[in-house]
């Protein structure tokens, strides 16, 4: 077997625990959904763009005008310069090095992180162009969402206490970091009706958080038979009954959960100006470890989740949960399914030489959900693996107006021979983005940086630092300038003064032990 396939094989076995870890920083994959437009269509303050968009265009835009502005029949004009600068934003505590941290926005210009269990923490400092301590959570807690508010505080709900290696337990209180303290202060917000780890978490319009599904988990983390009762893979929505949720809604109340662990398909809303959670209406599928966007109608997209999360957490899930999304409307509390991925295009893969298995995958990741000026979404890096076989990564669109989902660009995908007397790796040209740090852009553009890529006719394995830009009115990417250093499952925050800060990684020699901003 020659190296580069080992090291391939190596990292597919490790992939699994390695995404795993990545469950704490679920809300890190989604953006701050108070950086998703206004329904109005113009970015808010709060959002992580600034009120003004940059000046600069587009790289269509540049194109466009360039040509425009000649007057001589030449050839044509050369493709603008990439756009954007990479400035170095100082190395991490070592607490907060690797995969698994969680980054956020708070004051303008300023990010907190949080570290996987929440016990260390630090907050960038603009000013000084440094990061400094700030105030960790007074416990212990992973796979917990955070989220950044209208007035630039962080919520942090849910989670899972797992200082007992025996029992571990989830979490159903809730925190608010205060940045107006140089190292920030944590309050306590009520409890949520249901403790919930790894739940979906997206900020309302009004400034209300919708939380949505999650695992329940109390008892211990090694039990795995008999996993979630089947009776809550699947809510109904009666509206001949009512009930607690908004509007007479009926709320369907999640099952007993065994010791171990169970999703959930209930959720709840949170409002900032009362400290108050209350129920509103359930999702259709139990989702444990979804992700959640605003989007620009104000209503809230749920995509997912991630397979891997059934291995930290253990929750066992309904198998149509891994490409399916539904919508809540905060004006009714119902949750409505909408259109599912878009299946694999195994003959067209074949036809490129790369054989992907009719079973279902071994692991999903859902990838990093952005919403779009336009109303809708995009899903970026959604990556299908079966161990020691096939990876297929993928990018989706999704129309709010129809609820339906497109692919854009090709799919990379790679499958490995083991017929010969040795192991061929075969795969698609382009570049396997897995693990890449995606976040919107100022202008309606969608950054995504890093993540990972065959190298040499070897196939190997190796974290890139290379990054791009897909334009959504024109449905193209364009290059920008590479990363100081490489890394994957970088952690990405979309500042408020519109530059967008990434952490922290993994299978990097320095990427994970620094941070960097992207200035556009």
């Amino acid at each position: 077997m020659n190296a580069g396939i080992r090291v391939r094989l190596r990292a597919l076995g490790a992939l699994g625990l390695l995404v795993a870890l990545l469950a704490g920083c679920s809300a890190t994959a989604t953006p701050s959904p108070s950086a998703s437009p206004s329904p109005s269509g113009a970015p808010p303050a709060s959002a992580g763009t600034p009120s003004t968009p940059p000046a600069s265009a587009s790289p269509s835009a540049t194109a466009a005008a360039t040509a425009a502005a000649s007057t001589v029949p030449t050839a044509p004009p050369a493709t603008p310069a990439p756009l954007g600068t990479w400035v170095p934003a100082g190395p991490l505590p070592n607490e907060l090095y690797g995969w698994g941290v969680a980054a956020v926005a708070v004051a303008p210009a300023e990010a907190l992180l949080l570290a996987r269990d929440a016990k260390s923490a630090a907050r960038w400092d603009a000013t000084n162009e440094t990061w400094v301590s700030a105030t960790p959570m007074n416990a212990e807690r992973h796979g917990f969402a955070a989220v950044t508010l209208q007035d630039a505080t962080v919520l942090v709900a849910g989670g899972v206490d797992q200082r007992e290696l025996e029992h571990w337990r989830s979490y159903s209180s809730a925190y608010i970091y205060d940045p107006t303290t140089p190292a920030g202060t944590w309050t306590k917000q009520g409890l949520m009706g249901t403790a919930r780890t790894i739940p979906a978490a997206a900020v309302l319009p009004d400034g209300r958080v919708l939380v949505a599904g999650g695992s329940y988990i109390d008892g211990s983390p090694w039990e795995w038979e008999g996993l979630g009762p089947s009776g809550i893979t699947l809510a109904a929505f009666d509206p001949g009954r009512s009930g607690s949720g908004r509007r007479g809604i009926r709320r369907f109340d999640d099952s007993a959960a065994p010791s171990a662990g169970a999703a959930l398909a209930t959720a709840e809303i949170f409002d900032p100006a009362t400290g108050r959670w209350t129920p509103t209406g359930s999702m259709r599928f139990a989702r444990a470890g979804a992700q959640a966007v605003t989007l620009a109608d104000g209503r809230v997209l749920v995509v997912g989740p991630s397979s891997f999360e059934t291995g930290e957490f253990r929750a066992t899930m309904d198998a149509r949960v891994f490409d399916t999304a539904e919508v809540f409307d905060p004006a009714t509390g119902r949750f409505t399914l909408v259109g599912s991925l878009p299946p694999i295009d195994r003959i067209a893969l074949s036809a490129q030489g790369v054989t992907v298995p009719t079973e279902d995958p071994w692991m999903t990741s859902v990838g990093s959900l952005v919403a779009l000026p336009d109303g809708g979404a995009v899903l970026i890096a959604h990556h299908d693996a079966w161990k020691h076989q096939a990876d297929v990564v993928r990018d989706f669109r999704f129309d709010a107006a129809t609820g339906q989902w497109t692919q854009i660009g090709p799919t990379w995908a790679s499958s490995v021979d083991w017929g010969g007397s040795d192991v061929v790796l075969h795969h698609t040209e382009g570049i396997d983005r897995s693990g890449a740090s995606v976040a919107p852009l100022p202008d309606g553009r969608v950054l995504e940086a890093g993540g990972s890529e065959v190298v040499g006719e070897a196939g190997d394995l190796a974290s890139s630092s290379s990054a791009r830009a897909w334009d959504p009115a024109t449905g193209e990417w364009s290059p920008l300038p590479a990363m100081p250093a490489a890394r994957s499952y970088g952690a990405a925050a979309a500042l408020l003064d519109g530059s967008i800060m990434i952490a922290g990684g993994d299978w990097s020699e320095s990427g994970p032990e620094t941070s960097v901003r992207y200035v556009p």
